[in-house]
């Protein structure tokens, strides 16, 4: 169960990303948009591309998407395990 809720059902929502990061000119505004795409669920990459916000999301099989603004040769973070640290 999502902490976030539908604003149309007022239910949790349905989870379709594990994380969205995205880049803006102010942290509300990053906040914001990563927050509305996690609702919008799988809409959230074309509504991101729209609004020209650089954005890497996770679903929930673990695949990257990443929006065309964001930086390219931008390693992204990998995974460590607990023997690494």
């Amino acid at each position: 169960m999502h902490h976030i809720l539908d604003p149309h059902l007022l239910q949790p929502i349905e989870p379709y990303w594990c994380t969205v990061t995205v880049a803006a000119t102010s942290c509300l505004l990053a906040n914001t948009a990563s927050t509305a795409s996690i609702v919008k669920g799988p809409q959230a990459t074309e509504w991101l591309e729209r609004i020209g916000l650089p954005a890497r999301l996770i679903d929930a099989n673990r695949n990257t998407i990443l929006t065309s603004q964001w930086p390219v040769g931008i390693a992204p973070p990998t995974e460590s395990t607990p023997e690494e640290n």
